[in-house]
């Protein structure tokens, strides 16, 4: 994240503080602990609201304000813990001055903020081995989604996660779809893709639902085209997987277009993969249940959740019955949904961490 990303999210977050705490000086007066209890519980629906509505939920006016929201829900949420510790207080004493409120609210918030800031920015490597009888020989490579390289993640460390990457000497790269999205601009999709393009490793790549801007009207408009896009992949040796299939000594890869593409190929209309291939799927969308038991593929691999970056939506998610995070097993197949190498535009993640896993297929 640059200097100026960090200080205007800075002052998002601030914004936001104020806000709440002057609708704190107007109901924290005299008021019994019964009714702190309800203020809390709104309190805390609202941030997940917020929640919600900043990541799992598309409007012009949410991509135009969701920043000063996104610095209104940090505060809320801060402010949340300190309602708590205040009702600890007040359980045990004739209650707290408005000052130490505000005291306790400023150092949970700051605290909030610091984790969530600087979490987003440290990108973690974690390392996965599945094992197969269909695996004559060991292979080993490397997963990465939700890049979303232009809005949340600075250049500087992208750059270190790549070159990271690229000392593990995979035997290849793929890539899980969100790469870039609407606030990528033209030269940084470019920039990107020829950094990408000159790792030493082939690399497979699928579309998001994001990469080609979609919803770039919301911003103003697309700042490249898809075809500028497909131009900036193909030209930098990188594969485009749009449901085709590439076979890799005893591994084939699949790779879906993504469900927000209307082109996407039912089941019956793809390519036959020969079945004594250990087969990987890659799709953004980790979702669809149904689809992954009748592809029959020995590994999906996922991203698109970003295992949920706001609390409370890893739990929002789960209670839905939703793939997330993590392991899976549906019939035959294990599904394996990413957490993503970054999160969804605003510098801030308290859910999960971002990461890039880097996979051992093993033989029995």
């Amino acid at each position: 994240m640059n200097t100026q990303r960090l200080v205007e999210w800075t002052l998002f977050v601030l914004s936001g503080f104020l806000l709440v705490y002057l609708f704190n000086c107007l109901i924290f007066k005299n008021t019994n602990i019964w009714l702190k209890i309800i203020i809390l519980i709104i309190k805390a629906s609202a941030a997940s609201a917020l929640a919600f509505l900043l990541i799992a939920y598309a409007s012009p006016f949410l991509w135009k304000y969701g920043d000063l929201l996104a610095g209104l829900y940090v505060a809320l949420l801060g402010d949340c813990l300190c309602d708590l510790i205040m009702i600890f207080v007040s359980v045990f004493s004739k209650g707290g001055s408005m000052k130490l409120r505000l005291a306790i609210s400023i150092i949970a918030t700051l605290s909030i903020f610091l984790y969530g800031t600087i979490n987003s920015q440290i990108i973690r490597q974690k390392e996965l081995s599945y094992t197969s009888s269909k695996l004559k020989n060991r292979h080993r490579f490397v997963f990465f989604s939700d890049l979303h390289y232009g809005s949340a993640q600075g250049q500087k460390t992208v750059e270190e996660a790549l070159a990271r990457i690229n000392a593990l000497k995979p035997e290849f790269v793929l890539l899980g779809g969100d790469i870039t999205d609407e606030h990528t601009t033209k030269q940084q999709m470019e920039w990107l893709f020829n950094q990408i393009g000159a790792l030493d490793a082939p690399v497979y790549y699928i579309y998001g639902n994001h990469d080609r801007q979609i919803r770039g009207d919301y911003l103003g408009g697309r700042k490249y085209t898809e075809q500028e896009l497909e131009d900036a992949i193909v030209n930098n040796d990188i594969t485009i997987l749009k449901d085709n299939h590439v076979i890799l000594d005893d591994v084939a890869i699949l790779g879906r277009e993504d469900e927000s593409n209307e082109g996407r190929l039912p089941l019956d209309k793809l390519s036959k993969v020969p079945s004594e291939e250990y087969l990987i799927c890659v799709d953004h969308s980790p979702y669809h249940n149904d689809e992954i038991a009748a592809m029959k593929a020995d590994l999906q691999l996922s991203g698109h959740t970003h295992a949920g970056q706001f609390i409370p939506l890893r739990l929002v998610y789960t209670l839905a019955k939703l793939n997330v995070v993590g392991e899976y097993k549906i019939n035959d197949t294990i599904l394996f949904v990413s957490p993503g190498i970054t999160g969804w535009y605003y510098p801030f993640r308290n859910e999960s961490v971002c990461e890039y896993e880097l996979i051992d297929l093993i033989p029995e």
